[in-house]
Order: C-alpha cells, then sequence, then structure tokens
C-alpha cells in the first residue's frame, strides 16, 4: 500500500503531544484510532484516558498478523487494553476509542465506532456513522442553548466562559458508557477492556475496483477525497458554527485554546491490493 496522505493534529493548540487521535501503517493494515475523551477525570500514566487506550490499540495493530480476521484482531485490542487498566472499573468509567483498520489481505475495512471511511462511489450515511446517544446528546445540548438564550440568560458570545447546555448534556455523556457495548437502540461499539459484540463490529468487503481508501476520525465532519478538501470544509463549518449547534452539532464547541472541537487525523492510502 501506498501512503499518499497522513495527518494528525490535536484540538488543544494543535499539540500532538496531548492528541488522543493516531494513525498505525503496517506493510499489512492501516488505522486510524480516536481516543474518546474521558469525562471522569481519571489519569493513567502521565496521560487522560483516551490517549491510554489509544496507546494500547496502536501497540496491537503493529503487531496483527497478516491474515488476522476481524474478530480477533478486535479480539486483541480489547485484550491489550484489559491489561493496562484496571479490572474492576464501571462500564461507565472506562477509557474507550473507536477504532477503524484496513486489512490489505482480506481487502476489508473493520469498524469499530465512528471512525470514519470513504471511497469514491460510497454513500456518507454507510462510511461516517453516527451514534444515536450522541445524536441525542447533541440536540439536547443545542435546545438548552436555544431555550437559554430565548430567555437571555446567556448571548451566544459567552460561550466561551459558560455553557449551559454541555454542562446539562452532562448528565447523559456521563453515563452513557454503561450503553457501550451493549444492546438495545442506544449501544455503540468501542474498545473499552471489555468483549465487543459481534454485531456492532462492521466488517465491509471494500470493491475490487476500488484502490484507493480514506479513513478519518470524527474530528472531520466532512471526509474529503483530499486532506485538502477535508480541511476547507473543516475550516468553513467552524467559521460558521463554532459553537457546534447546527450544521456541527456536537456535545462542546470550540474552547479557549482550541483549534477545533475535537482532536483529527486523516489517512488516504493506495494500493489496496487483496487475495
Amino acid at each position: 500500500m501506498e501512503i499518499v496522505e497522513q495527518f494528525v493534529r490535536g484540538k488543544l493548540y494543535g499539540d500532538p503531544d496531548v492528541c488522543e487521535d493516531a494513525i498505525v501503517v503496517t506493510a499489512e493494515h492501516v488505522a486510524v484510532i480516536d481516543g474518546a475523551t474521558d469525562v471522569s477525570g481519571r489519569r493513567y500514566g502521565n496521560g487522560a484516558g483516551g490517549w491510554w487506550v489509544m496507546a494500547a490499540c496502536r501497540d496491537a495493530v503493529r503487531r496483527f498478523p497478516r491474515d488476522v480476521d476481524s474478530y480477533t484482531a478486535v479480539a486483541a485490542m480489547t485484550a491489550e487494553l484489559a491489561a493496562r487498566i484496571d479490572s474492576t472499573l464501571s462500564a461507565a468509567e472506562r477509557p474507550s476509542a473507536a477504532v477503524t483498520v484496513y486489512s490489505r489481505a482480506r481487502r476489508e475495512i473493520w469498524q469499530v465506532g465512528d471512525v470514519g471511511f470513504a471511497y469514491r462511489g460510497l454513500p456518507t450515511s454507510v462510511g461516517q456513522p453516527r451514534k444515536l446517544v450522541d445524536q441525542v446528546a447533541a440536540s439536547f445540548r443545542a435546545a438548552v442553548l436555544a431555550a437559554e438564550v430565548a430567555a437571555g440568560a446567556i448571548s451566544m458570545d459567552r460561550l466561551v466562559q459558560v455553557d449551559p447546555g454541555r454542562l446539562a448534556a452532562r448528565a447523559l455523556t456521563g453515563r452513557q458508557g454503561g450503553l457501550r457495548n451493549s444492546t438495545g437502540p442506544y449501544a455503540y461499539a468501542a474498545i473499552d477492556g471489555r468483549p465487543v459484540p459481534p454485531s456492532l463490529v462492521v466488517v465491509h468487503p471494500v470493491p475490487g475496483d476500488v484502490d484507493e481508501l480514506v479513513i478519518a476520525s470524527d474530528g472531520y465532519p466532512v471526509i474529503g477525497e483530499t486532506l485538502a478538501e477535508s480541511e476547507s470544509t473543516l475550516a468553513l463549518l467552524l467559521e460558521k458554527d463554532p459553537w457546534c449547534v447546527a450544521d456541527l452539532a456536537g456535545t462542546k464547541g470550540v474552547l479557549p485554546g482550541q483549534v477545533s472541537f475535537d482532536d483529527r487525523a486523516y489517512l488516504r492510502v493506495r494500493g489496496l491490493g487483496g487475495r
């Protein structure tokens, strides 16, 4: 495989040392890992939970055998993290990460969570899923902010100091780990040291006529065919909706000292190989 473009940038002043996104490239696999923001405040070594999970998944991917299947790969990442965290942590307390991997030998994309993928002709709804619980939390935050503005309690230009919508949404975001790797309409997949239900692992065969693939974390709301296109679209959306209540609706806006609402990673590869 040929690496055409790759780019990682942290949301905090673009600082790579605190970025919880990562790209992994080996001879047989490429992956983008997105460590989830840990609202618990727990520290692991010198870093936050999202970075700790990212590092565990990164190390596991680097050791994947050439012909490993998707479920064995997910189990390997799970086991690597389980060995590095306290097994008594509750579901809501566990750090977690979304991961999308491409296997050259199998010509398959394996998606655990919401790291997106794209290739020419693929509908966005297929490659860039958004979990229902995040949509609910984002809509609730936006509604709280709209109500506060309508009541004159805050103005949008003061959100840099206080975000009552984010504080209100914490009632859900602080507990949604209990839905992770579970069943039901709000269930979602992530690597958190517990088994990931096979039904939540997306295995996507890549058509034989596709020879270029993009994998990108959800710091990119739109995955473009090139890095420049993805960056340009993100910049336009950030200028239009810096508090992430409309086109970028999310559980948080761009905070002081941040260059975006989330870390981001973009990988474009060519020459996908196969059996």
